[in-house]
């Protein structure tokens, strides 16, 4: 019979020092990620920030000043969760999904302690489950609403956002030249009857039926030890190169850090620098017009 600490055990068993070292590490990136969100959300779209989302942004601040401190750290993660939680509620039905994302990875930290064996421990497994059952409901969402299998979906996004050009610049090169040219004929001001959508190309229907594939499959594979550490790669490769296509860079790099949670290394302390530097760049480029920025989409 299967047993809850079991079922937590194939995500992973034991609590190495490196893997320590992530956890911490990964409680620091998820209060500078709240922050890097907010301020980023609120610059590029101060029409849709009220009052409210303002005030919490502040406070989320100030849990990260106080999270670096380790007299505070944990009350300020405590709060972080709970401010954030805020959002999620005033923001419903609307939320973005990756909200949802960013409260529970914020509420597992408030409440396990990676210092203390068996909560560190645990908490390793909650962050290994969470990110499984999030990739694989993404894939198995896809299958549900079926505009992946003709390719439907990928050639609406390329259309809808032509005008960025997010998508368009890479995805013609997976359709015929006639095929690219009668989409773009469609352009980003879309009408109830436009279409059709469906691509008459084997493949590009490969490429878009291979998204829903690699994320069913991937997060089995990061429950298998001996092949753990090469999924954990492939699936980081996979959120580059869609958030790359997308621009959502603050999703893309929280994805990127859960999926270092699998890797036994202390990658996320290494790469720490890294991220701390592109959130940097991206808050002061939404903040100071002389700052160069690209197109980027908040999420």
């Amino acid at each position: 019979m299967l047993s809850a600490s079991r079922i937590l055990a194939w995500a992973g068993k034991g609590l190495t020092k490196a893997q320590c070292a992530n956890l911490y590490w990964f409680r620091i990136f998820a209060l500078m990620h709240a922050v890097g969100r907010n301020i980023l959300t609120i610059q590029l779209r101060p029409a849709d920030a009220s009052e409210a989302d303002r005030v919490l942004a502040v406070m989320i601040c100030a849990c990260f000043l106080g999270g670096l401190h380790p007299k505070f750290s944990r009350w300020a993660m405590r709060i972080a969760a709970l401010l954030v939680g805020l959002q999620v509620a005033l923001s419903f039905p609307f939320t973005p999904n990756h909200w949802f994302l960013e409260f529970v990875c914020l509420a597992f930290l408030a409440l396990l302690d990676e210092n203390d064996k068996q909560e560190g421990e645990l908490l390793l497994q909650a962050l290994r489950w969470f990110t499984v059952t999030f990739f694989f409901y993404s894939g198995l969402q896809k299958i549900f609403y079926g505009y992946y299998f003709d390719g439907q979906f990928l050639s609406y996004i390329m259309v809808f956002d032509s005008v960025e050009d997010r998508f368009a610049s890479f995805l013609r090169f997976f359709m015929p030249a006639s095929e690219f040219e009668r989409l773009m004929a469609i352009g980003p001001d879309l009408e109830h009857g436009d279409g059709p959508f469906s691509v008459d190309s084997t493949l590009f229907c490969i490429l878009s039926n291979g998204v829903y594939v690699f994320e069913l499959l991937a997060p089995l594979l990061l429950l298998i030890p001996k092949v753990r550490p090469l999924a954990a790669l492939l699936s980081i490769g996979f959120i580059i190169a869609i958030e790359a296509g997308a621009r959502e860079l603050v999703f893309g790099a929280l994805m990127i850090n859960l999926l270092l949670v699998f890797l036994d290394g202390a990658w996320i302390k290494r790469l720490f620098p890294l991220f701390a530097v592109a959130y940097a760049y991206l808050v002061a480029a939404a903040i100071l017009d002389w700052v160069p920025m690209f197109e980027y989409i908040p999420n």
